[in-house]
């Protein structure tokens, strides 16, 4: 008896090929492809959806406050800076976050920069250490560089108060 070469079995490898070459597998394939690429896009469709719906559920004043700062924050070193400013601080109250504390901190009102300054010390204890040496360094330099004795006469007693 010899062996046909219809009854010889199959090395792994000639299956493996078989198996690849049959119509399934390239399906398969296609799919999967099709399921990585459209993943991306899902992906991007899905962060689009999530911050149209964060939208819906913002406070409209809220929104309004950040777009306020947003632009508070571009007319920095303007003419225009300081009667944003001040409208800014009628409207809303003076501001939560350090960045804007620390430009209201260069600000020629007297009255707006005490009340900073009090503000600053307020929210001093909450803040992170690379924060709050960051104020301490703006708060050095603001003594040496005010006109104004009595702003740089508070500042000195803020440093004094204020400790890491």
């Amino acid at each position: 008896m010899s062996k046909d070469d219809g009854d010889r079995k199959l090395s792994w490898r000639e299956i493996d090929k078989l198996k690849s070459q049959s119509g399934l597998s390239k399906i398969r394939k296609k799919l999967e492809r099709k399921d990585k690429a459209s993943s991306g896009i899902d992906n991007k469709n899905k962060q689009k959806y999530l911050k149209e719906l964060d939208k819906l559920f913002v406070d409209k004043e809220e929104l309004e406050k950040q777009s306020f700062l947003d632009r508070l924050h571009q007319q920095y070193g303007n003419k225009n800076f300081k009667k944003l400013a001040k409208e800014f601080v009628e409207r809303y109250g003076l501001p939560e976050d350090w960045r804007t504390l620390m430009l209201f901190l260069d600000l020629d009102d007297k009255n707006l920069v005490i009340k900073t300054l009090e503000k600053i010390k307020e929210l001093f204890p909450q803040r992170t250490t690379t924060e709050k040496q960051g104020m301490l360094s703006k708060l050095k330099t603001l003594v040496l560089t005010s006109k104004d004795e009595t702003i740089s006469f508070k500042i000195e007693a803020l440093l004094k108060e204020l400790s890491l």
